[in-house]
């Protein structure tokens, strides 16, 4: 059953209507986050969380579920059971989105200046490959979050083709790093070549994170990460849609750390993908290895 608490006091009533706001008559493969992508709502610059505040006046996802239930009538959970979702049968089914040319209050609705945006992703990926002789393939599939608006993520995918002296089966837990993406576009049919290298972290990893120096830059990100305790990409994705106090740390840390990390928010794409002492298997191989990446965006139910 869904989380559910009434605020105390009420923030709105149910009869509260937006100012400057028009009824959207939700469907079955709608949610907040393909709502924030509707044109009227991006010109305001609200976000999915921004769009719950907006007609609800609460960013908390309990008292979102009271309100969803109570005021838009939704009766179906996600798959987790753990929040409403929208469907063709919810009565009355109305939520709001804001008019066209509409500007919300920037004290209630906080939007980073363009010089502030990193163009940056953070997540959790699950690698599997092998390395036999002089060749190989790896496989990747990830969930990275924005760490620059609360609520939006990608798929990510990637196939690596390995050349290089090495042997073994290896597969587990990845760290995803981004710089110079602003939306999923920007990595469908990308490719990235570079000379790479696979082997078991273990205990080694604090050593290794300190003595390389993008790893080094990048630990209180990845630490972060690690903390929250997300070890697979779909459970760190839940778990900052449930928690976007969590997203709102990441994004705080990643801005204190932007010029440490030397983001270009203009630049080439990157992707840095970190090996993590979570998953399995044993080997020691270094290859050059070509990846071609895949992305969507990935919206919770």
């Amino acid at each position: 059953m869904p989380i559910i608490r009434k605020p105390n006091p009420l923030p709105s009533e149910l009869d509260y209507v937006p100012e400057s706001s028009e009824p959207y008559r939700v469907k079955a493969s709608d949610s907040w986050w393909t709502l924030a992508e509707l044109p009227q709502v991006k010109t305001a610059g609200l976000s999915a969380l921004d769009l719950c505040y907006f007609n609800f006046k609460t960013r908390h996802p309990a008292e979102i579920n009271w309100y969803l239930r109570e005021k838009v009538g939704c009766r179906t959970s996600t798959k987790d059971g753990k929040n409403y979702k929208f469907s063709m049968g919810d009565a009355p089914g109305i939520v709001y989105i804001p008019a066209i040319g509409m500007m919300p209050p920037a004290d209630e609705y906080p939007r980073p200046n363009v010089s502030d945006r990193t163009n940056a992703w953070l997540g959790v990926g699950g690698k599997a490959g092998t390395q036999f002789i002089v060749v190989g393939i790896e496989t990747l599939t990830g969930y990275v979050a924005s760490l620059d608006d609360v609520g939006k993520g990608m798929a990510i995918a990637a196939s690596i083709n390995r050349l290089g002296p090495g042997i073994g089966v290896s597969g587990g837990v990845c760290i995803i790093y981004i710089t110079g993406v602003k939306d999923p576009g920007d990595l469908r049919g990308f490719q990235q070549g570079d000379w790479d290298f696979n082997l078991s972290l273990g205990g080694n990893w604090g050593k290794m994170a300190k003595g390389a120096k993008p790893l080094s830059r990048l630990k209180p990100l990845i630490d972060k990460v690690m903390k929250l305790g997300a070890k697979t990409p779909g459970g760190l994705k839940q778990l900052l849609k449930a928690h976007p106090d969590k997203w709102i740390e990441l994004i705080k840390t990643a801005r204190t750390m932007k010029d440490f990390l030397g983001i270009d928010p203009d630049g080439e794409p990157n992707i840095l993908i970190v090996d993590v002492p979570l998953g399995g298997g044993v080997e020691a191989s270094v290859f050059f290895g070509v990846a071609n990446f895949e992305a969507l965006w990935d919206f919770t139910e």
